[in-house]
């Protein structure tokens, strides 16, 4: 027998919304939420509840007018199918890490196929526990079934059986109570079943398939087969990409930029669980804020040396927001790694361990972060020899190709003086002459010889003679 496991997410759009805002307060030390609902637009019925909702009476199914009168208090937000759908997503490729066999059923079912990972795991409990602390991990309210197949498993999880087993009487046993009206069939189809006396599972089910057929129609007969299992039940198996891409809905609009803070956390810590299940460390990212009647704004976070734990993120992240202002209220986040790469095995020394030491790249990061990438540049010698144009600027974050040696044993100043000044003191010449003669190329010609130089108290300089005999200053030594 092959067995399947079926997920079913009853209320997915409000497990997601971002709601740890004004809507919760504090009751003696415990959080207490504030009743809210998802309402289904065209009917204004309730389609989606929280448990402080449902603590005041409100029922799914029930108008928003009743659901208005128990409950005044009431948050209400539409029903967002694409978001719904968008989350289904993210928590297929969040169970992909752990089971293989995946199939969506948008808005709000994941279909597991069980059989091949059971023999991984070790039996039926231990792989349900896997996918149960992975699930549990999301936050959000599930319900689940087994069943011999999919249909069966779909059946008893929407009705929330919450059954784990792999014996078929026992599946059986669980289904058969249950009215036809809870099946996929539409309604003329159990209408027809009705009139012949099967008004529930156990009846059909006892039905011959051959019966079935003769009886009633080719649509009727497809579906008695696939969920007894007889029949094939053709499935598309889910396929993740390898990029990370998460949004948030907020129930509250935020207009403050410092109050993203707490929903950009939960994002990091998703991109933080990301990136650490694939040894991977993200370089830059992107988060769109959408905004109420103005278009979507973009925001770059990078880190020079890469990074996967929320907390450096976060930080990097908390400097650059302080330089965006918002041009309205932002109602939706989504955040995207642009590119990531897989962790140098050098990036943490276990011997050596975190003393509070800075590396050079954790610096970068942070100064881009709260200056702009644009204004954060490293000198890199250029192929010129001319003092002051031997040297360019870079973007601080770029790799840097290791510096022939001829150029490293350069006797040059730390500090050049630009442009040359005239050199008005009397000082003892140390080390030269060093000619150049170059730039005929570009009308910018010079012929110069070079000293190190030393003042009477004992500075030293970098000092060149013209062809007129004219002595400048043009650098100090540290």
């Amino acid at each position: 027998m092959v067995l399947w496991i079926y997920l079913h997410f009853p209320r997915l759009q409000l497990d997601a919304l971002f709601t740890h805002q004004a809507n919760e307060v504090q009751v003696q030390g415990e959080e207490k939420k504030h009743p809210t609902v998802v309402v289904e637009t065209h009917h204004h019925n309730i389609v989606q509840a929280n448990d402080a909702a449902l603590a005041d009476g409100v029922k799914v199914g029930m108008g928003l007018g009743s659901a208005s009168a128990l409950c005044p208090k009431l948050n209400v937000h539409p029903f967002d199918l694409q978001s719904e759908e968008v989350k289904l997503q993210e928590v297929a490729q969040w169970l992909y890490l752990i089971t293989s066999d995946i199939v969506l059923y948008p808005p709000n079912g994941l279909l597991l196929k069980a059989t091949n990972m059971l023999t991984l795991y070790e039996g039926l409990e231990s792989y349900w526990q896997a996918v149960k602390k992975h699930l549990d991990s999301l936050a959000i309210s599930y319900q689940f079934a087994c069943g011999f197949s999919p249909y069966s498993a779909m059946l008893l999880a929407k009705q929330g059986a919450n059954l784990l087993s792999e014996c078929r009487d026992t599946i059986v046993s669980t289904l058969s109570p249950l009215p036809l009206h809870y099946s996929e069939l539409d309604n003329k189809h159990v209408e027809q079943l009705n009139r012949v006396g099967i008004k529930d599972f156990a009846g059909l089910l006892a039905l011959p398939l051959k019966e079935v057929a003769r009886r009633f129609n080719i649509d009727l007969v497809n579906y008695v087969g696939r969920l007894l299992g007889q029949l094939s039940h053709p499935v598309r198996f889910f396929h993740p990409k390898e990029q990370f891409e998460r949004s948030l809905e907020l129930l509250y609009d935020i207009e403050n930029i410092q109050w993203l803070q707490r929903p950009l956390t939960r994002l990091l810590k998703q991109l933080d669980a990301f990136l650490t299940l694939r040894n991977l460390v993200a370089y830059e990212l992107i988060l769109t804020l959408h905004q109420r009647d103005n278009p979507p704004q973009n925001v770059t976070f990078t880190s020079g040396g890469g990074d996967y734990r929320y907390e450096k993120w976060l930080k990097l992240c908390a400097l650059t927001l302080e330089s965006i202002k918002l041009d309205a209220a932002v109602y939706h986040l989504t955040l995207k790694a642009v590119r990531v790469s897989q962790i140098n095995q050098n990036y943490i020394d276990i011997f050596e361990g975190d003393k509070g030491g800075q590396n050079q790249a954790d610096l970068i990061a942070l100064l881009q972060a709260k200056l702009g990438n644009h204004n954060v540049t490293r000198p890199l010698p250029s192929a010129d020899h001319r003092p002051e144009k031997s040297t360019r600027y870079i973007n601080a974050d770029r790799d840097i190709a290791a510096l022939p040696t001829s150029e490293i044993q350069r006797l040059r100043p730390t500090r050049l003086v630009q442009p040359p000044q005239r050199l008005t003191e009397h000082v003892e010449l140390i080390h030269g002459p060093e000619r150049i003669v170059t730039g005929w190329w570009d009308g910018d010609s010079v012929t110069r010889d070079y000293f190190i130089a030393q003042t009477p108290q004992g500075l030293w300089l970098w000092v060149f003679r013209t062809e007129q005999k004219l002595w400048f200053l043009h650098g100090y030594f540290s």
